[in-house]
């Protein structure tokens, strides 16, 4: 029993002389801490983390948080895009087309995407002409013609031997540019190289 008392005095003398120290009052031992509820990640803070994730190769946490990331801001494109980036680098080719496809469902006139869908068509797809035909008139339609699209086009019909059709659009970059260089000399060499076929 005098153990116990010896213990009890030494433990209150050794809360007064730390309360002291600290210049605190017995009702602050009394007043609950309070706990601070924990920020909640916001769209930017999970597309870092789903940045970060992908450039330490943890694919899969990378996908998780930009999912989060797309309930967090529902009305941006730029997760499922990324999303689609990742399945496409991981050959699962019917994911990616995917997601962006849902980026492109989202903001119907980013090129960004189309560019990215256009390369899993063409590279790794391998979609027959017809297809891309119709993959560039609707999102030439839904970007209202955008030039950069235009190019990608003309250089694809280029790729694929459709030069009649690649000199058409490059003649009409030209009459929008006359004295552009780059247009006149891919229009000579496309003019060129249907001589040659002609002959």
């Amino acid at each position: 029993m005098k153990l116990k008392i010896i213990i009890l005095l030494a433990v209150l003398i050794a809360l007064i002389v730390a309360l002291w120290g600290r210049r605190m009052s017995i009702r602050d031992i009394r007043r609950p801490e309070i706990v601070s509820k924990p920020e909640e990640t916001s769209y930017e803070e999970y597309l870092q983390q789903g940045i970060q994730y992908e450039s330490a190769g943890e694919l899969d946490k990378a996908i998780d948080v930009y999912q989060k990331a797309a309930q967090e801001n529902p009305e941006s494109y730029v997760p499922y895009s990324n999303i689609g980036s990742i399945y496409e680098r991981n050959k699962d080719f019917v994911k990616a087309e995917e997601a962006f496809k849902q980026a492109l469902s989202i903001d119907p006139q980013s090129i960004s995407v189309y560019r990215k869908l256009y390369e899993l068509y063409r590279y790794d797809l391998k979609k027959h002409m017809d297809k891309m035909t119709l993959f560039f008139s609707d999102a030439l339609e839904k970007t209202n013609n955008d030039i950069n699209l235009m190019k990608l086009y003309a250089f694809y019909l280029e790729d694929v031997n459709d030069f009649e059709s690649a000199v058409s659009i490059w003649k009409a970059f030209l009459q929008t540019e006359p004295g552009n260089e780059v247009y006149a000399t891919k229009v000579k060499s496309l003019e060129e190289k249907i001589a040659k076929l002609s002959n």
